[in-house]
């Protein structure tokens, strides 16, 4: 599927405004503008967690999955009840054969989702 064209939102004023452009970029498949947006974000606000885990998306997306890895972990050490970053870091460690890793993080998530038993 080819990324549509997509055109130029609003310049953002805050970490929050890049981050939600950045979401629609991502949304339209234009990853690389969308890391750009996201990365301007962290830099606004180094502990924006939303936006790590976002940028970690647009990696994974384009398949850049170690930098996804240490933004997944980021986000993880800023937020770590965030279920969905243990789940997208799960595939990044299995899509580069870190296997038990991949595990662990899946065992973790469903912990979170209440899914995993006791």
């Amino acid at each position: 599927m080819r990324p549509r064209a997509a055109q130029p939102p609003e310049e953002p004023k805050d970490a929050q405004g890049f981050n939600q452009r950045g979401n629609r970029y991502s949304r339209n498949g234009v990853y690389d503008q969308a890391i750009r947006d996201y990365t301007r974000a962290i830099e606004l606000d180094a502990d924006y967690a939303e936006a790590l885990f976002n940028r970690g998306v647009s990696y994974y997306e384009i398949q850049r999955y170690e930098e996804a890895i240490a933004d997944f972990s980021r986000a993880i050490a800023l937020n770590p009840r965030n279920d969905s970053a243990y789940s997208r870091r799960s595939l990044a460690y299995l899509l580069t054969d870190q296997l038990d890793l991949a595990q662990a993080d899946q065992d973790k998530c469903e912990e979170l989702r209440g899914s995993s038993p006791k």
